[in-house]
């Protein structure tokens, strides 16, 4: 996963510490929550109670989060391991976090109510300065009322001081900001989510120019976003690395970036290869079990003749039901087995890394081993179920008190 990071704005006018007069009163009724709640959902419900409009209901969310989450500078290099789920949990429990924590946590709070909302990754311009920022960093996007807007809960909840201490300070300069105004300072590494029709490039950004925000564009961001989730992920994470790209690969964090992108669809291709690889092998040990129960039958009929059918006495009902089911589940699974062979010969691993094929490889040479010892139980089984079916067929067929003459 990406190492998000917090980029610091150190200085701020006092115009933008002031909150904004139009959400005056939501302001001060969102600062904080009851501490019995506990979920996402629950805090969600508690911040929009009164609230109708899509931007009162962010307005809230962005209060709560800036006024709540401190941001963790133990965190500032570390990975985070596990789902949204639970980062998004523990962002609430401990009150603090990276700029990722920040962001999902405003993604998942908006996803409760319905509005609709994006974590974005990309990097900044250091404010005052001409110098690209060393770091990663997320932010929201969010689509109010049919605009699509910013939020920065990170920026806007604290700074670092000249001493390197964070200080936990509300600015109110990064609640839904325009895109082109936003794109002077954040640049997505994925042009699609600057919102723009007309994008900017990474080489334009790292040159300020900004010329192209005057122009009329034709790009149309909201179909491409709107297209780009009917798509499968693999195929998602292929067609942003060639926008990004074709935008440029002006600094090391857009390289790695694209990198662990390629990386994120080695993961896939080779997640959705087990995926697979466990269907079948799923199947292939059912077919096993089917073919053990067919046996288990054949050797019940055995059984049946080895006493004559009697003691206790065997009905014809009875002798043609176990017959059958021996014949119904050792075909079945036969039949399994092969269609499953097939399949397996064909999974072939259509990722680049050699350590990923050479597991898959072991894989597939395992459980190839393990269907060919089932075929070569079928051999040695089939006969005797082809002998006793026909031997069955023959002795129904025959007048009862002739039965004991028909040739085994």
């Amino acid at each position: 996963m990406t190492k998000y990071l917090l980029i610091f704005f150190l200085l701020f006018s006092l115009a933008s510490l002031k909150a904004n007069s139009k959400y005056e009163e939501i302001d001060k009724q969102s600062k904080s929550v009851p501490d019995s709640l506990k979920t996402v959902e629950e805090i969600a419900e508690y911040l929009t109670l009164n609230l109708k409009n899509e931007d009162e209901k962010a307005r809230a969310f962005y209060i709560w989060i800036t006024h709540n989450i401190k941001y963790d500078l133990s965190k500032i290099n570390s990975t985070f391991h596990g789902s949204y789920d639970k980062m998004v949990n523990e962002t609430i429990e401990l009150k603090k976090g990276v700029c990722e924590h920040y962001s999902q946590l405003f993604h998942y709070l908006c996803k409760s109510v319905g509005i609709e909302s994006f974590v974005i990754s990309g990097y900044t311009r250091e404010k005052g300065s001409n110098e690209i920022s060393e770091l990663n960093h997320a932010w929201n996007g969010v689509e109010i009322d049919g605009d699509y807007l910013f939020i920065d809960n990170t920026f806007a909840a604290g700074y670092l001081d000249y001493r390197g201490n964070y200080i936990h300070e509300f600015s109110d300069t990064f609640f839904l900001i325009s895109p082109k105004d936003f794109i002077r300072t954040h640049v997505p590494f994925d042009p699609v989510w600057q919102f723009l029709e007309n994008p900017i490039s990474h080489l334009d950004f790292k040159n300020k120019d900004f010329s192209k925000l005057n122009k009329i564009g034709s790009f149309n961001y909201k179909d491409s976003i709107s297209a780009n989730r009917k798509l499968d992920s693999i195929i998602q994470i292929k067609k942003k690395i060639q926008r990004i790209e074709k935008s440029g690969i002006t600094h090391y964090l857009i390289r790695n970036y694209v990198n662990e992108s390629e990386e994120q669809i080695e993961t896939l291709i080779y997640d959705k290869w087990i995926l697979t690889f466990n269907e079948i092998n799923e199947k292939a040990n059912k077919a096993k079990d089917e073919i053990n129960i067919g046996i288990g039958f054949n050797n019940t009929f055995i059984d049946y003749l080895n006493k004559r059918f009697r003691n206790p006495k065997i009905g014809d009902t009875q002798i043609k039901s176990t017959i059958e089911k021996a014949n119904l589940h050792f075909y079945r699974g036969k039949d399994q087995l092969k269609k499953l062979k097939s399949l397996l010969y064909e999974l072939e691993y259509a990722g680049k890394s050699t350590n990923n094929l050479k597991a898959t490889e072991k894989h597939k040479q395992e459980l190839i081993d393990f269907i060919v010892k089932g075929e070569n139980k079928i051999l040695e089984v089939e006969p005797s179920i082809l002998k006793n079916t026909d031997y069955s067929k023959r002795y129904l067929k025959t007048w009862k008190p002739l039965r004991s003459m028909v040739p085994y």
